[in-house]
């Protein structure tokens, strides 16, 4: 579960379509952007490492699946078509963001569960337990090096500090053209 990498780059990439694409200007849900990016961990991590963590042990299980994904569109589909609301597919291409940021692509045997198969790979005893299992996955996120996970969390810091920045200046200048603060 690598927080930054997932939020920030995610965050940034709907930013940048936003920018990119005037029509979506103001209608993208950001609740479900953010929701989406962290959603297969939210699933998976729990169910895989600490409720089945005996048998499973993987946290890419379920919700790191194409069908996860397809569920998630046809839910949106049916919001849209029913409701006229949007706000569910970006939750839903937030969701795909993660999968690929995940490079799910390498275990082609989670990405299309069930189509190669019933069983999840694991690897069982790697981590003695939750502790263990937290303090490895963050010395390797934050350990620096130049390897894909330091890498991709560092982007996402980065865009995550760029978009807070652009935040508070924008509301900050808001304040002074309207006489609420004073220089």
């Amino acid at each position: 579960m690598f927080i930054f990498g997932h939020l920030g780059i995610t965050l940034g990439l709907f930013k940048l379509l936003e920018h990119k694409i005037p029509v979506l200007k103001g209608r993208i849900s950001y609740v479900g952007v953010t929701l989406g990016s962290m959603l297969p961990d939210l699933i998976d991590k729990p169910i895989g490492r600490v409720i089945f963590s005996e048998t499973i042990d993987n946290g890419r299980i379920f919700a790191h699946t194409l069908l996860f994904f397809v569920f998630l569109c046809s839910v949106s589909f049916y919001l849209w078509k029913r409701k006229n609301d949007i706000r569910f597919m970006f939750l839903s291409a937030a969701s795909f963001c993660h999968l690929i940021a995940d490079n799910m692509w390498e275990t082609p045997a989670t990405l299309f569960w069930p189509l190669m198969g019933w069983h999840f790979p694991s690897n069982p005893g790697t981590y003695g337990g939750a502790l263990d299992y937290f303090q490895i996955l963050f010395t390797y996120a934050y350990t620096p090096s130049l390897d894909y996970v330091f890498i991709s969390e560092v982007t996402g810091f980065m865009v995550l500090l760029f978009l807070n920045i652009r935040y508070l200046r924008q509301k900050y200048l808001l304040y002074v053209i309207s006489g609420t603060v004073k220089l």
